[in-house]
C-alpha cells in the first residue's frame, strides 16, 4: 500500500441525502488521477455504499483494490466480497473495544492521501476523523459541505 495512491472514506453512520452517483463520480476522478487503493472502515451507510461502489468499479478499473480495516478481531464483516483484503493493524490488540474505533479511524487517515467524505456536522466520530484528515493535509472531497458548510 502506497500512501500517495490511497484514498479513504469518511462519513456519518447515517447519510441521508448523499447521491451515490456523485460519490461514484468522485471515486472515478481519483482513479483517473492515479489512486488505486481504497481503505474503508466498514461501519455505517456511507462506508458500505462506498465499498459497494469501489467493488462495482473494479469491473472497469481492474487495477484498483479495496481494503477493509477492522478495529478489533470480533468485528462483524457484513460482506467480505466487497474487499480484496481485510487489514487488522499491528498493535490494535492493545485497544479496548471503544478505543479501537477511533484508532482505526486514525489509521485510515494516516495511511491515505485522499478522502472522500460525507460530513455534514461537526460532532461525532466522522467529524473528528474529518478534522484529522484536514490537519494531516489530505486532499478532501466533502460531499457533505455541498449541503452544509462545515469545512
Amino acid at each position: 500500500m502506497t500512501r500517495n495512491t490511497t484514498a479513504t472514506f469518511i462519513g456519518h453512520s447515517e447519510c441521508y441525502g448523499v447521491n451515490p452517483q456523485e460519490v461514484r463520480g468522485e471515486i472515478i476522478k481519483l482513479i483517473e488521477c492515479g489512486v488505486c487503493e481504497f481503505l474503508c472502515g466498514g461501519m455505517g451507510q456511507f462506508d458500505k455504499m462506498c465499498a459497494g461502489l469501489v467493488a462495482e468499479l473494479k469491473g472497469t478499473y481492474r487495477d484498483i483494490h479495496s481494503y477493509l480495516v477492522i478495529p478489533y478481531l470480533t468485528f462483524r464483516v457484513n460482506n467480505d466480497r466487497l474487499y480484496d483484503s481485510i487489514i487488522y493493524p499491528e498493535g490494535f490488540e492493545k485497544y479496548h473495544f471503544k478505543a479501537a474505533i477511533p484508532a482505526r479511524n486514525r489509521f485510515l487517515v494516516d495511511n491515505s492521501s485522499y478522502a472522500i467524505c460525507y460530513v455534514t456536522h461537526d460532532w461525532g466520530g466522522a467529524a473528528r476523523t474529518f478534522a484529522r484528515a484536514k490537519k494531516k493535509g489530505l486532499t478532501i472531497i466533502n460531499l457533505g459541505d455541498r449541503k452544509n458548510d462545515i469545512s
